[in-house]
């Protein structure tokens, strides 16, 4: 059956579909039913937070989108190992010893000096840097193994302070320039270290020193020979591209360059080409922070001489001059004290070419001296004139800008700091509570391992041995006050600092004094019982021991016989004999 379906009473092609035949009909919402598959695919991907692959945004691969002249990282070392109690046990060695063995010592952090890179952004993308720890002392004299040391690629120029101090560290300028910035913790030692003549059986050993840990605030100088400066839109980055392989971003207004970059000048085929380094335009106020030059004005700060572009087409060049100038006493006085070369651009305009004597004078007045040169970047007219005397220039200054004085030495650990630094801190308000705070302190009671008594007793002698105890004691701490060294707590003792002494030890030193007392054994109150497999097969009933007296007579028990009865052998006795 057919039909024939009519849209107007005018003469309008007619549309023929076979209602018996669909696989025949046309779609004619083919279109738009895939644009809305495709717009519901969208949507969704919007809700969950994912985005298609056509719609994707596409990542940059400018060089001013890579470029980081800063970074904040936080390094670690690793933590040693700890020390091994151990006993020689060995089949014809009687007491052979101990044998215990010192932990391996944590690895380091370092900063190396790569000349391939120019940029900090390998230390934006791993914020947190920690090196691997050593491995724990083990029996039969085995030390532990060392931790592996962990190298951080950083580009020429960088300079590394400590970020809550802002001292200065270092500074890496030649490649393979190496600096320490998170040492390694020591290994604990083994009980083998503790032997001695009078204790031969130490039953103690060390927790291993936790590495250093600390921020550092990097930032890149970058190394070059001349440094541009000039206001936005002078012609620097032209410059730059007509005198090097550099192909900075160029175009007609302000702020085209918005990061440092850098570029060689090969002149001749004598010695190295000269490193040119061109920064972002300065404006006014830029000492206070306006406009993007302030952020990059470190990058010159390295350089021997300062290449100063004036734009000979704006509405004031010599007022350009003395706004850049002034910027930079404001700054930094040293950079504003550092020679210049004047150059004025853009000669090849007819209406810069008609006054270009008059500012080349006017500039020469202003400079207070006569290295000012007429270019045209666009042109290269004069360029490489230009190189050829900035860098005999260049080679006749001296080098003026010497390495910082470290401020802050970043390789000690803990037990390298003085031990004599300490401070004894105590609150009016908490009464009986004492804060001991240092570093050498604290880091000895971070390894000492508190399970052994020895160990305890031992950190004991420490504080007695650096005057801590008895400045405590001078300061009016009490017995049974509270002190706390890092996150240990441990009650006041003046005679021993703290309680953990072991059990024998106060036995011995309580007999010794009854000794010196007077007193005898006989006086002392009676042993409390003590089970057997805890040495009570050692204690003394005076009651119930039988043996031999002084006069060599067998000793009988009172309750067996009374004073003044005789033995008497009864007739159905038993009688012992040798057969």
């Amino acid at each position: 059956m057919a039909t024939t379906i009519r849209t107007s009473r005018q003469s309008l092609p007619l549309l023929h579909v076979s209602l018996d035949d669909t696989s025949t009909m046309p779609d004619v919402f083919d279109a738009d039913r895939e644009e809305a598959i495709q717009a519901k695919k969208q949507l969704l991907a919007e809700q969950r937070g994912m985005a298609t692959k056509s719609n994707r945004p596409q990542i940059r691969d400018d060089q001013e989108w890579k470029f980081f002249d800063t970074a904040r990282i936080h390094v670690s070392g690793g933590d040693g190992g700890n020390g091994c109690v151990s006993f020689r046990r060995e089949k014809g060695e009687p007491r052979g010893g101990p044998n215990g063995g010192r932990g391996g010592r944590g690895g380091s952090v370092f900063l190396v000096c790569d000349e391939g890179l120019n940029t900090l952004a390998p230390l934006r993308n791993r914020v947190h840097v920690r090196a691997y720890k050593g491995r724990n002392g083990l029996g039969h004299g085995k030390d532990g193994q060392k931790g592996s040391h962990i190298m951080i690629s950083v580009p020429p120029g960088t300079v590394v302070r400590e970020l809550h101090t802002q001292k200065v560290a270092g500074e890496l300028r030649n490649h393979g320039d190496k600096l320490l910035v998170a040492r390694g913790g020591r290994g604990g030692r083994g009980n083998a270290a503790f032997l001695t003549p009078r204790n031969t059986a130490p039953k103690l050993a060390e927790r291993g020193e936790p590495g250093a840990k600390r921020w550092l605030a990097v930032e890149l100088r970058l190394v070059a020979d001349v440094g541009f400066l000039g206001k936005p839109n002078a012609g620097k980055s032209t410059l730059l591209a007509a005198a090097s392989a550099a192909r900075p971003k160029i175009a007609n207004y302000p702020f085209t360059t918005i990061v440092p970059n850098l570029g060689v000048c090969d002149i001749s085929d004598e010695g190295a080409g000269l490193i040119l380094c061109d920064i972002p335009g300065l404006i006014e106020g830029a000492a206070e922070g306006a406009g993007l030059g302030p952020a990059f004005l470190r990058h010159v700060q390295r350089c021997k001489v300062l290449l100063h572009l004036v734009d000979g087409s704006s509405e004031d060049p010599i007022g350009d001059f003395e706004t850049i100038n002034r910027e930079l006493k404001e700054y930094d006085p040293f950079l504003a004290e550092k020679p210049q070369v004047v150059v004025l651009n853009k000669v090849d305009i007819p209406e810069v070419k008609e006054k270009e004597e008059d500012l080349i004078n006017a500039l020469k007045e202003k400079a207070n001296h006569s290295r000012v040169l007429s270019i045209s970047a666009a042109t290269t007219e004069n360029v490489k004139e230009l190189m050829g005397r900035l860098k005999k220039f260049v080679m006749s200054q001296p080098d003026t800008d010497l390495p910082p004085i470290p401020e802050v030495n970043l390789a000690k650990a803990g037990l390298d700091f003085d031990s004599d630094d300490y401070e004894i801190i105590s609150d009016p308000s908490y009464p009986g509570q004492w804060r001991i705070s240092g570093e050498y302190i604290e880091n000895i009671a971070k390894m000492t391992h508190w399970e052994y008594p020895e160990a305890v007793a031992r950190f004991g002698r420490q504080l007695e041995a650096l005057g801590i105890a008895k400045e405590l004691e001078l300061r009016g701490a009490m017995d049974g006050d509270l002190v706390m060294v890092n996150e240990y707590d441990f009650e006041f003792n003046s005679r021993m600092t703290n309680l953990y002494i072991p059990q024998e030890l106060l036995e011995k030193e309580k007999r010794m004094e009854a000794k010196a007392n007077g007193k005898s054994d006989e006086d002392e109150d009676e042993i409390a019982w003590r089970p057997f497999s805890q040495g009570g097969f050692l204690d003394v009933d005076s009651d119930e021991l039988v043996g031999f007296m002084d006069s060599d007579e067998w000793e009988l028990l009172d309750d067996d016989f009374e004073d003044g009865d005789d033995f008497v052998l009864e007739d159905d006795d038993e009688v012992w004999t040798s057969k």
